[in-house]
């Protein structure tokens, strides 16, 4: 799973070490064709990054994005207390690594390296997004 964490803009320049990390803090879920993996509005505790699978993304029931392999979403959720700015369905069969906001702090309290890197990374797709 460290080569798709590599994959990440959020993880890519950390190092080995910090990758491993995540990679024991992250948890395989799976999704079927259709599923709603969250909703415009929920609050989140998770990211997402898509192992196998196509997802859609949706605002306001208008299909913004498609993602794939080895797209991420739902990072905001990490970061933020803010609801989810849009939903996100399953368009196939989807595996993805899921890293829990509480692993996701625990992480930034031991390995600082990781909190600057997500934390630049986080105000670009902000950026990009508005």
């Amino acid at each position: 799973m460290i080569e798709i964490l590599k994959q990440i803009p959020f993880f890519a320049e950390l190092p080995d070490e910090d990758l491993q990390a995540i990679d024991e803090k992250v948890q395989l879920q799976y999704f079927g064709p259709h599923q709603t993996i969250f909703e415009q509005g929920d609050y989140g505790e998770e990211m997402f990054i898509i192992k196998r699978g196509r997802v859609e993304v949706l605002r306001d029931n208008s299909i913004i994005a498609e993602l794939q392999e080895p797209a991420f979403f739902g990072e905001m959720a990490l970061v933020s207390e803010e609801p989810r700015n849009a939903g996100v369905r399953a368009l196939t069969d989807v595996e993805a690594l899921v890293l829990k906001k509480e692993d996701f702090k625990s992480l930034l309290e031991n390995k600082p390296s990781i909190a600057s890197n997500v934390s630049y990374e986080v105000v670009k797709r902000a950026n990009q997004l508005s």
